[in-house]
């Protein structure tokens, strides 16, 4: 069994055909077909079941996480063996729940690119929930953040730092200066991302009815964390971003005020117990960095 049969195998499925695999190998579909049988051959049982869109044998969906890794393994070799030491090449594969992937996923892939600017990073959504550790069990990914409690013994969290949260209003919004409470809050209709900020607007709700005032009016429950800061800005609702997200509305228009609550919110990142590549390991050392400036402690 060599590397290719292995790479090939992957890049097949996660093409979703062997025509487009080899597309992107940049080779022929012929020599990305024989390697696959020759790994069937080799391991003695059929892997991919081939049609208009490939899938997988029993047998193939138990390969495919061990072949990720493998693969990983190879490129750690390759790195030590070289001597690459400043991560001059490389790749990281990264999921990334919907909640976390502006604040804190840029932030934090922003400062590796400037510190590795040769290594490519891949980014996969993960869905919300223990569901989305799937990525980090099928080796689809090596690095997981996410904003819920790892399901899995042999998984070990980094916590994350968060940006503040700030309160974004549709342009010409009259408000008073300094922070906006929850009863100030309540007044307006909301634009709610779904995916994104449902923990946010549960914790929301239960503090209004605490304080014994109406839920929120939510004018756009939206499942596409994209649509809302534009829907804020065409006057929809306000909502509720993290402070980069927010600045970012704020130059295009919107009246954006700090928040006078505190919500409880928890980030981390995941990766499986064991040795990491050597993209990985960096970039859970930046995550474990001090901040600059402070003690650490």
């Amino acid at each position: 069994m060599e590397r290719r049969h292995l790479s090939y195998f992957v890049a097949a499925v996660e093409a979703g055909s062997i025509s487009e695999a080899a597309r992107r190998l940049h080779l022929s579909q012929p020599s990305v077909s024989q390697a696959i049988q020759e790994l069937e051959r080799e391991l003695r049982t059929p892997l991919v079941v081939r049609g208009r869109k490939l899938s997988l044998t029993p047998a193939g969906r138990a390969l495919l996480g061990p072949a990720r890794r493998t693969l990983r393994a190879f490129d750690g070799v390759r790195a030590a063996v070289e001597g690459v030491g400043v991560l001059a090449t490389g790749r990281l594969d990264l999921a990334v729940v919907p909640a976390l992937a502006v604040d804190p996923a840029v932030r934090i892939v922003t400062e590796f690119r400037a510190r590795y600017p040769g290594v490519r990073i891949r980014v996969r959504d993960a869905a919300n929930g223990a569901e989305g550790f799937t990525s980090l069990r099928r080796a689809e990914a090596e690095l997981l953040l996410h904003d819920h409690p790892a399901p899995y013994p042999k998984h070990r969290a980094v916590p994350l730092a968060l940006s503040e949260l700030m309160a974004v209003f549709p342009p010409g919004t009259p408000l008073p200066e300094g922070p906006v409470g929850l009863p100030e809050l309540a007044r307006h209709d909301v634009v709610m991302g779904a995916a994104a900020e449902s923990a946010v607007g549960t914790w929301i709700t239960v503090e209004l009815a605490a304080l014994q005032l109406p839920s929120l009016t939510v004018a756009v429950d939206s499942a596409h964390r994209d649509a809302v800061i534009p829907l804020v800005l065409a006057g929809a609702g306000a909502t509720v971003l993290p402070e980069p997200a927010a600045r970012a509305a704020g130059l295009l228009g919107a009246v954006i005020r700090p928040v006078g609550f505190s919500v409880p919110r928890q980030a981390y990142l995941y990766h499986r117990t064991g040795e990491l590549s050597p993209t990985a390991r960096a970039f859970v050392d930046l995550v474990e960095e001090p901040p600059r400036g402070g003690t650490g402690t």
